[in-house]
């Protein structure tokens, strides 16, 4: 029975999948990780657009303070690596194991760092939180008895802590499911009174229409078919009214129907046009 020896440092490693989409926030993932701003510099990537939403709007601004919190945990990290091996250098030449000799002797400053690491966890506790991950890591440490040690108050931390609340409170990513059923209420009773106008329109009774007031999606396509109604209209206000009307320029008109008006002026215009989309887009980062 024989055995390989692998050298680690120079086996091949499997490529990281790196998948470049969009989050609803409107931030870029690669793999499981959001590019903050900087990040998107240093990857030579454009800047984003601006958010649609305010809930788009909040996490972008929540992606921002990651920059920060993620430096003071490295700086954190590495300090505490430092002193630890220190201590592990130190211990392992007092009994001669391994190649520790071969390193600078550590005999008698084993907690060289040490105050160093804990600056560097008080300055952690200091910097803003970008998520309820982080609070929750603030609250634990606090908790313990390393905290004692660091320089840094109670009342300071949890003075912090309450600012980072405060902040995340006044920033959700997600809507409240009481704002997310009043806009799902609005929109059902903004599209049964666009069924009711058609219904005044062409005479229909209430008994005709009460299959597609119930806005189940087939009776919804049934009837726009039957009454040549433009489907994007009926379901959320836009764009002409009826299949068969003509297509007229206005805020409510749909890409759709904005891309059949140029498609009908002179090519010269169109070119024009499409050069104006294509610097708007260039502006904005796209």
């Amino acid at each position: 029975m024989s055995c390989e020896i692998i050298q680690f440092s120079t086996a091949a490693r499997p490529a990281r999948h790196v998948s470049d989409k969009q989050t609803p926030g409107g931030v870029t993932a690669i793999g499981n990780r959001v590019l903050t701003p900087r990040q998107r510099r240093r990857e030579g990537k454009p800047d984003l657009p601006p958010p649609a939403t305010e809930t788009a709007k909040n996490a972008r601004i929540r992606t921002e303070r990651r920059d920060a919190w993620w430096l003071a945990e490295r700086v954190a990290d590495y300090w505490h690596a430092r002193f630890k091996w220190r201590q592990e250098l130190e211990t392992a030449q007092r009994y001669g194991i391994g190649d520790s000799g071969s390193f600078p002797s550590a005999h008698g400053c084993p907690f060289e760092g040490v105050d160093t690491w804990r600056e560097a966890v008080a300055k952690q506790l200091l910097t803003p939180a970008p998520t309820l991950a982080a609070v929750a890591w603030k609250r634990a440490k606090i908790k313990t008895d390393e905290f004692n040690r660091l320089p840094i108050t109670l009342a300071r931390a949890e003075r912090a802590i309450a600012d980072d609340l405060a902040f995340l409170a006044a920033h959700p990513t997600r809507r409240s499911n009481s704002e997310t059923m009043a806009l799902r209420r609005e929109f059902k009773e903004a599209m049964r009174q666009r069924i009711r106008d058609i219904a005044a329109s062409r005479d229909l009774s209430d008994e005709e229409i009460k299959p597609v007031l119930r806005l189940k999606h087939h009776e919804i396509v049934k009837f726009a078919e039957k009454h040549g109604v433009n489907l994007e209209w009926l379901l959320e206000g836009r764009g002409r009214v009826f299949e068969k009307d003509p297509i007229r320029l206005n805020p409510k008109m749909t890409a759709a129907e904005l891309a059949a008006v140029v498609r009908t002026l002179p090519e010269a215009k169109q070119q024009t046009i499409e050069a104006a989309v294509d610097q708007l887009l260039k502006e904005r980062g796209s």
